[in-house]
């Protein structure tokens, strides 16, 4: 019975109106006995006729009890459907540029694009283009590449794509940062590809083609057209998404759009400290790339909020050139200023976007105070000295220890002790304590120390020596405020002549170890730092610290050696440099490189006091500027009135743009950090370029201080204005299509896979609401009435 149903193609038959099989054959016996009462009284009947009839009444009661129990076939059935072809075009930002086509090449490749000429113009191209009228060269010039990727589709290669919609089910999408269905070619009227808007803040392609291969509702896809100009702003690696197509067999088929190597002026990147005091000249290094421009003069300028400060004329040398320019900070008012460096733009560039970068200095109105303690004219206290008495910006007072209260007495510049009057202790910014031995300190000085630096918001930098810092330190109060542990006295190591210092991930994005803008360039100038000669036996670092340098050669010690490591501690920051050989940085630089990192120390340790002003709750950045869409990490230091941590399940402050006037501020609550009673801290993401200032809320807003940061303005979008031919490529070899021109659309049938695909499914049948049914049970009562009549029965 099974083989019988299948070789009909019929799966199962089950019943719409269950019930226990007992009945069912409870009423088929019941027609049977009813069958043979009825017939076994008709008598004078041949035999045969007696038995077909009582056959035809017992099948007629038989099929009423089943289709009175709704009997329904489930049948199995194939057909053939088409395959899938999704059409991907991008409208990310930088798909809005108008490329100054100037070769003929790319004029006629345009012209084609947009139906203005026919494909067979690339014979002679050359001549194409002259005979190109002025309306045609004007459409041209003004056409996008999003309205390139929509002309062709729409016109030049309808022609190919209306073919393939007889083979295949053709989708349109369009995708930046997310992925958007447009239509089919089956809708009415069909999606119109023409004013699309190239506007999206991102473009990820390799998740939109992850998504597109996902909504395949169980139909195999023929290919992805993908029309872009391979600018991926995403940071997801794509090698796994594209292997994964490959191996699924759904190739992707490019179609580039743009300029590999368009004639533009950008800013790639400028170097400016974060920090500046009023007066100050800042020095500001900006990288340019040019292409087209060579030997053409240009305006390179600042604006201080605005303002113009400064400008100078620039000759572009073509491919990366590096220029310096100068401003002075005559803000009198302490806080964040924005800061802009443009490049005059030329009328023809592909986009004038990527020709200003805007930044953010914070400006201080007050000097730095710095007491540095030591006990040994070591190298490395001599430079620092020398820096610290001729920087402008900082009053710097001195300890010798070994020198005794002499030298004190005879210089304005030196004190014999830490001071024991609160006020005089309290005037510090940044203690910097050298090879000092624990013993030179009384337990009262230990705790003004710590003081200092837990309720006051100043700072403990420690520079190690090999005979007292930091083993002399175990058991003081100074231990639990470094960021390290350390064995106490254990005996310096030596270390190998090639060891040197090496940046974490933390380290190359703090401003205190970038030396140089490039990344290469900066792990290059720390590696100089070497021999290292001795190292103190420094353990692993406390929780919640940061180590920012290591070393490259961890063989014999820790795990992460921490070289150069910093923690917070109540309001203040502890910071402890593992070596005193920093003055290595001098080799062939003089001050250049080695006073950048103890300034931007220093700066990195003061800045947080300087501008909270000594407040019980003080507000704090990461860092001072962000990309749109990046994490802004936010903190709160809360101390009571008696500069004890506060304590509680979070701290609401505001986020306001200062830049647009009327801004609603956007409240975030920040949450306890575990490991620093008092820290709270949170993550805020900008939407949008400019300046932002985070407040208290309003109960706490005048115990609190205020602090700024600045989002840039330029959208990685706009940064890089060239087609990326060379990952449009690579997305083809992964996914094993092809890279195909605008010129090479016409490939398109002979590549993808056109024949149809077969797919099972199943479907009910209902057997008891058929017209076989009914034309069954009437034949069976004609049949019976005629033979009865024929017989004359009643």
């Amino acid at each position: 019975m099974s083989f019988l149903l299948n070789s009909i193609g019929i799966k199962e038959v089950m019943w719409g109106r269950p019930a226990p099989l007992l009945l069912i054959l409870a009423c088929v016996v019941a027609a049977l006995l009813l069958t043979a009462f009825l017939y076994a009284r008709q008598r004078g009947l041949p035999a045969r006729i007696r038995l077909g009839l009582a056959i035809a009444r017992l099948l007629l009661l038989v099929l009423l009890v089943l289709a009175v129990f709704e009997p329904i076939a489930v049948c199995e059935r194939t057909r053939q459907v088409k395959r899938r072809l999704p059409v991907l075009i991008d409208v990310s930002a930088s798909m809005s540029i108008k490329d100054q086509r100037k070769r003929p090449g790319d004029v006629i490749e345009a012209g084609v694009a947009l139906g203005i000429l026919p494909a067979s113009a690339t014979t002679d191209v050359n001549r194409a283009v002259i005979e190109l009228d002025t309306k045609q060269r004007e459409a041209i010039a003004a056409a996008t590449r999003v309205d390139l990727a929509g002309s062709l589709i729409q016109k030049t290669a309808k022609p190919i794509f209306q073919s393939l919609g007889k083979s295949l089910d053709i989708d349109y999408y369009v995708f930046g940062s997310t992925l958007r269905l447009l239509g089919n070619e089956e809708m009415t009227p069909p999606p119109s590809l023409q004013g699309l808007v190239a506007e999206e803040s991102g473009t990820s392609i390799s998740e939109s083609l992850e998504a597109v291969a996902k909504t395949g509702r169980g139909v195999p896809l023929a290919g992805i057209i993908l029309l872009s100009d391979g600018l991926e702003t995403s940071s997801r690696r794509a090698e796994t998404v594209l292997n994964n197509l490959g191996i699924q067999g759904v190739p992707v088929y490019p179609i580039p759009l743009g300029l590999a190597d368009p004639d533009d002026v950008s800013i790639r990147n400028i170097v400016m400290q974060e920090v500046a005091f009023t007066g100050d000249k800042v020095p500001v290094r900006v990288q340019i790339r040019s292409k087209g421009y060579e030997k053409r003069s240009v305006t390179l300028a600042v604006k201080l909020n605005g303002r113009s400060v400064a400008s100078r004329r620039i000759k572009l040398a073509g491919g990366l050139q590096f220029e310096d320019i100068f401003f002075n900070v005559d803000l009198t008012e302490k806080g964040a200023a924005k800061v802009e460096v443009s490049l005059e733009p030329f009328a023809d560039e592909a986009t004038a976007e990527n020709n200003i970068v805007a930044r953010s200095v914070r400006v201080v109105n007050e000097k730095i105070n710095v007491l540095c303690i030591e006990g040994s004219a070591r190298w490395e206290f001599r430079y620092l000295r020398a820096m610290l008495k001729r920087d402008p910006r900082i009053n710097s007072t001195f300890i010798a220890t070994r020198s005794g209260p002499e030298i004190a007495r005879n210089s304005t510049e030196y004190i014999a002790r830490f001071p024991e009057r609160r006020e005089e202790a309290f005037k510090y910014d940044l203690v910097i304590l050298g090879d000092v031995d624990s013993a030179f300190f009384s337990g009262d000085e230990f705790l003004r120390i710590e003081e200092l630096v837990r309720e006051r918001g100043g700072s403990l930098l420690m520079l190690c020596g090999s005979r007292y810092s930091p083993a002399s330190y175990a058991g003081t109060p100074i231990e639990k405020m470094l960021p390290v542990k350390f064995q106490p006295e254990a005996e310096w190591e030596s270390v190998d002549d090639g060891v040197y210092p090496v940046l974490t991930p933390e380290g190359k994005s703090s401003l205190v170890m970038t030396l140089e803008m490039d990344p290469e360039e900066n792990d290059s100038i720390w590696s100089r730092v070497a021999p290292l000669d001795q190292l103190p036996p420094l353990l692993e670092p406390r929780p919640g610290a940061t180590v920012l340098a290591t070393l490259s050669d961890t063989r014999s010690r820790v795990k992460q050696y921490p070289l150069v490591s910093w923690q917070r501690y109540g309001t203040g920051k502890c910071m402890m440099i593992g070596t005193d050989r920093m003055w290595l940085l001098r080799f062939k630089t003089g001050d250049k490189y080695h006073w950048r990192v103890w300034s931007q120390c220093i700066q990195f340790l003061t800045l947080s006091r300087l501008m909270g002003e000594h407040k019980r709750i003080r507000l704090e950045t990461d860092r001072a500027i962000y990309s749109v869409n990046g994490q802004a990490q936010i903190y709160a230091h809360l101390l009571d009135d008696r500069f004890e941590p506060i304590l509680q399940s979070g701290f609401v402050v505001s986020v306001r743009s200062l830049d647009v006037p009327g801004a609603q501020p956007q409240n975030l609550t920040l949450r306890p950090d575990a490991g620093n009673p008092g820290l709270y801290e949170g993550y805020f993401s900008p939407t949008k370029p400019g300046r932002y200032r985070v407040e208290a809320n309003a109960t706490d807003r005048s115990l609190a201080s205020t602090t700024e940061f600045q989002v840039a303005d330029v959208e990685p979008e706009m940064d890089d204005t060239a087609m990326q031919l060379e990952q449009l490529r690579r997305i083809a070899d992964l996914s094993g299509g092809k890279c195909l021109g605008v010129l090479g659309i016409n490939e398109l049938p002979s590549l993808l896979n056109l024949e149809s695909y077969p797919t099972t499914f199943t479907t009910e049948v209902p057997l008891w609401d058929n017209g076989w049914l009914a034309l069954v049970l009437v034949t069976l009562m004609g049949l019976e009435w005629l033979v009865r009549r024929r017989y004359d029965l009643p």
